[in-house]
């Protein structure tokens, strides 16, 4: 039971590490169809200006019987960083491991004790126990195995929903995880399929106000959301999610501002929106890997770099930050050494850098709905020499506008004019902090000092 609890902490990431595996021959062959276009003088994203709907989301899983009183340590960072919904995972084979014999004693105590610190829960449902997958798989794990018997998975499904229906802080249920790789769905696409479909009219029977999540892809996978739309699947669930962890698990070329490439915008989301329903699109999955030979600073950096660059695309809604806490030294995990580092704090919820860094970008960018405007600042050079300059322009409802700025390889010097004037303009350290910034006249901000793959940050208010 211990090595799968590990099993599901860190489900995301093992298809990169092992060259056999076949999804990460799947996630390369994806790679290598891709024509990223290369970096031009200033980047900023989708030229497309939208308003939507965005939300934060924090990840960590919990095995039945974990200490509550360890639980309500990490809900409490959650208040602290103001994100009040968690992803976790509630694994069938910890909920029925016998058939027939439900146990939801400890998880409505988890339930309830989320709801006590004001959190919202949106779990993925999946971990086959063995007495319910189908036989004979090739890796010999059971927890990965699609249902043998779909009777038994939409029971399990509508007793779990149904016990928790008390809980209105239980917003939705998403269908297994990562089903694009068969390191955790060692089945077809057409069994998932079935198993989306029981999984979803269980949920949608035992608690009509439940929302349901298509589980996250690896990546953005055309085939397998083609395959999922074309059949009318796309009226199961209400959100299509996948994941992001360019610069840890993924080729050289893949980084934050070429993941959501040319396939990306040209099938994945006019598939979702034509053949599909046109639901809402989120990455309710990504993170950055500080191990020992990265800094605290870069994991910090990446995160201003990939909120800012996946918020800027006009389809992205929603952002899950993996995790709350490193996995420990002295515990085993699938993979490499990266497993145990993707948290914002250490072991010991030591706080790192990135903490303060998503805590600040939640506080400029969680704010219910946002506009992108991509065509309303001009980035000139001022003094030396731009190589890969990108920016990035939101405004908010209060009339307050947030600008990123960064060179992933120069130290230009550059001025930032605006089509919308302000008063004042605050500039961000990555420890949230701020001061004045003194070059802005109401219109351009002067004298912005960048240096290779750091992020300059300002709020700019009305």
């Amino acid at each position: 039971m211990t090595f799968r609890s590990i099993t599901i902490r860190k489900t995301p990431h093992c298809k990169y590490l092992r060259l056999a595996d076949c999804a990460l021959l799947l996630f390369l062959g994806w790679i290598s169809s891709c024509s990223f276009l290369p970096a031009l003088q200033v980047n900023q994203g989708s030229a497309q200006s939208v308003s939507k709907k965005v939300s934060f989301a924090i990840l960590e899983d919990y095995d039945k019987g974990d200490d509550l009183n360890e639980v309500a340590k990490d809900f409490q960072l959650m208040r602290e960083l103001e994100i009040d919904v968690l992803r976790c995972s509630f694994g069938w084979d910890d909920y029925e491991p016998v058939r027939g014999q439900y146990d939801f004693v400890w998880l409505k105590e988890f339930v309830k004790l989320a709801a006590q610190h004001g959190i919202k829960l949106r779990p993925y449902i999946g971990y086959t126990p063995r007495w319910a997958g189908t036989a004979g798989s090739a890796d010999g794990a059971d927890w990965n195995n699609p249902p043998a018997d779909y009777q038994a998975w939409h029971g399990f499904v509508y007793n779990l929903v149904y016990a928790l229906r008390e809980f209105p802080n239980v917003l939705s249920y998403e269908i297994y995880n990562e089903e694009n790789s068969p390191q955790w769905w060692d089945g077809s696409i057409e069994e998932y399929k079935e198993t989306l479909r029981q999984g979803a009219l269980a949920i949608r029977a035992a608690n009509p106000k439940a929302q349901v999540i298509l589980g996250g892809f690896v990546f953005p996978d055309v085939d397998w959301l083609r395959s999922i739309v074309k059949d009318g699947y796309a009226r199961y669930y209400d959100i299509t999610p996948f994941h992001g962890y360019p610069e840890t698990w993924s080729e050289s070329d893949v980084v934050v501002e070429n993941y959501l490439d040319r396939h990306y915008r040209e099938s994945f989301v006019r598939d979702n929106k034509t053949l599909g329903e046109a639901e809402p699109i989120w990455i309710n999955e990504m993170g950055f890997s500080a191990t020992p030979d990265k800094t605290e600073r870069e994991q910090a950096n990446w995160w201003a770099r990939a909120v800012s660059t996946f918020l800027a695309d006009p389809h992205i809604e929603h952002i899950g930050v993996y995790e709350i806490k490193d996995l420990p030294l002295g515990r085993d995990a699938i993979g490499d050494q990266k497993n145990h580092y993707l948290g914002i704090t250490r072991a010991d919820r030591g706080k790192k850098l990135a903490f303060y860094t998503v805590d600040m970008l939640t506080d400029l960018l969680d704010v219910g709905t946002i506009t992108t405007a991509p065509g309303e600042v001009t980035v000139t050079v001022s003094a030396g020499e731009a190589k890969e300059l990108y920016q990035y322009l939101f405004k908010r409802p209060d009339g307050s506008q947030v600008l990123f700025i960064y060179d992933k390889s120069a130290s230009p010097t550059v001025s930032a004019t605006l089509r919308t004037r302000g008063a004042n303009a605050l500039k961000y350290e990555l420890n949230g902090s701020s001061v004045k910034h003194s070059g802005f006249d109401g219109h351009t901000l002067t004298q912005i000092r960048l240096t290779p793959g750091n992020v300059a940050i300002f709020r700019i208010d009305p």
